[in-house]
């Protein structure tokens, strides 16, 4: 009797053991390049808000499994919101291209005082695993002296150096095509600058 009761309590922990979950696996989009100190900064810009798509605006890495499906992955997630992360990438990107400008997100300064903000809508934010990562961004450019609102259209396709279970490769490449898309903006920025003469 006794033996069989063991045998039941090893079964039982066996069961248990299968059915723990695996271990979740967090990201950041971490900048390209770090931003150049700006000491007595000529523009303050603000970054944000910037809207994604719902599909992506969500804990879990979403990836493109084929023309139809998107699949959002319970392991790989997010350490913090797209919609926050986001707007600190394009800044850090602003701010590591134009020396003479002090760029903050409003994720994480709201309520900071600027000549210039940007705002963004991600219209497309897709990756294939081990192929490509594509974003497509529309963005405006709001400036305090002038009542003019410049905007563009910026759609980044951006290699996946890794192959299909690589989901840092993934990331990598949002980061990276995130501040392509950062760059186009500090262009759009420095020349709405020299038409203000600050820069």
């Amino acid at each position: 009797m006794r033996a069989t009761a063991c045998k039941v309590i090893l079964v039982c922990s066996g069961v248990l053991c299968g059915c723990a979950s695996p271990r979740e696996r967090l990201y950041t989009l971490s900048r390209a390049e770090p931003p150049a100190a700006v000491t007595q900064p000529t523009l303050h810009v603000l970054v944000g808000p910037v809207t994604i798509p719902e599909a992506v605006d969500r804990p879990q890495l979403v990836v493109r499994r084929n023309s139809v499906q998107l699949v959002a992955l319970e392991q790989e997630r997010w350490a913090e919101p797209l919609r926050e992360a986001i707007p600190r990438v394009l800044s850090d990107a602003i701010a590591s291209k134009l020396p003479t400008v002090g760029a903050t997100s409003s994720a994480s300064t709201p309520h900071t005082k600027w000549d210039m903000r940007v705002l963004v809508d991600i219209t497309r934010f897709e990756a294939i695993p081990g192929e490509w990562v594509i974003i497509e961004a529309h963005w405006w450019l709001l400036i305090t002296a002038d009542d003019r609102v410049p905007e563009g259209i910026s759609v980044i396709r951006m290699s996946v150096r890794g192959g299909p279970q690589d989901y840092d490769a993934i990331v990598a490449a949002e980061a990276a095509g995130l501040t392509e898309v950062g760059t186009v903006l500090s262009q759009a920025i420095a020349g709405e600058a020299r038409g203000l003469g600050t820069q």
